[in-house]
């Protein structure tokens, strides 16, 4: 099934650089004129015992990732996969759909450093794909971190 669902990638960092927090946004927008169904990326937050140790927004990306409805990629400029911090959230959430109406849309933020061993400065290429097999966007982005001030 092809649908008209668009993703978008945006650096939220002015400036990234080392040992810094390197935000960015990505926003899942339904382009066609049809609603459509998407993996609903509220999955809640952290339960207290699983002692999680970053951000609201790491733990939503981690059980995105864990079932499969989000994929990151992080190469350096050599093209080579940046070693992920492998979160894992080690609780499954109840996973829902949600109707996008046309031309509606969400955002999710997140911080490369939590999901990512960033330790050189240089360009980058990071790569998302949201959503199942039946309704899915890619987006690319090209970051330049600089080496702390």
């Amino acid at each position: 099934m092809s649908t008209l669902l668009a993703a978008k990638l945006e650096l939220g960092t002015e400036k990234p650089a080392l040992g810094e927090p390197v935000r960015v946004h990505l926003t899942i927008t339904n382009n066609s004129d049809e609603e459509i169904e998407v993996a609903n990326p509220e999955v809640g937050v952290p339960p207290p015992g699983l002692d999680w140790k970053a951000s609201n927004q790491a733990y939503r990306i981690a059980v995105l990732l864990s079932f499969g409805l989000m994929k990151l990629a992080l190469n350096d400029s050599d093209g080579r996969p940046v070693k992920s911090k492998g979160l894992m959230p080690w609780v499954t959430p109840s996973m829902g759909k949600r109707v996008l109406q046309p031309q509606e849309g969400f955002t999710l933020d997140f911080d490369l450093n939590e999901l990512f061993s960033l330790d050189s400065a240089g360009p980058y290429r990071l790569q998302v794909r949201y959503g199942d097999e039946a309704v899915h966007a890619e987006a690319g982005l090209d970051i330049e971190i600089r080496k702390q001030s």
